[in-house]
């Protein structure tokens, strides 16, 4: 299920579960994970679509994860982009998979940084912006009347 508020989405963590973050991209989805104290996080690895929906389910339980972050790709002035549909349809698709809570975050620059990595290791780059979209979730997880 989607939530629209932090507080909804942490609503039944104990505190126990980590997070998960996905980068959409068209050709390649980045995953990264947060560490079991939701402090950090620790890039997983690079899917295609078909790919993560066969394993995210194992993934989820494997590492105790409390729900998932997707970034929103916004344009720098706040208006919605045309990927922004590509995410939400892969969200919905993935809502019939998972039974956990689905958060978005805004990824504007999330992967900006990377941009200028060589084309050997542009697989990486999704999970790294993985990485940027859940330390600014886990920042609000930490800053959040909910959160540790």
């Amino acid at each position: 299920m989607v939530v629209d508020t932090i507080s909804d989405f942490l609503l039944s963590n104990n505190y126990t579960k980590k997070f998960i973050a996905i980068d959409f991209g068209l050709k390649h989805i980045g995953i990264a994970i947060s560490d079991p104290s939701n402090i950090i996080s620790i890039p997983y690895g690079t899917f295609s679509e078909k790919l993560l929906f066969e394993n995210i389910g194992e993934i989820i339980t494997n590492e105790n994860i409390h729900g998932i972050i997707i970034g929103k790709p916004y344009h720098l002035d706040g208006s919605i982009s045309e990927m922004v549909k590509n995410v939400e349809k892969f969200s919905q698709n993935l809502e019939n998979i998972v039974s956990c809570p689905i958060l978005f975050i805004d990824e504007r620059l999330s992967s900006k940084p990377y941009k200028s990595i060589r084309k050997s290791e542009k697989t990486n780059i999704h999970e790294k912006s993985a990485c940027l979209i859940l330390d600014d979730f886990l920042t609000l997880y930490r800053n959040s009347p909910s959160g540790k």
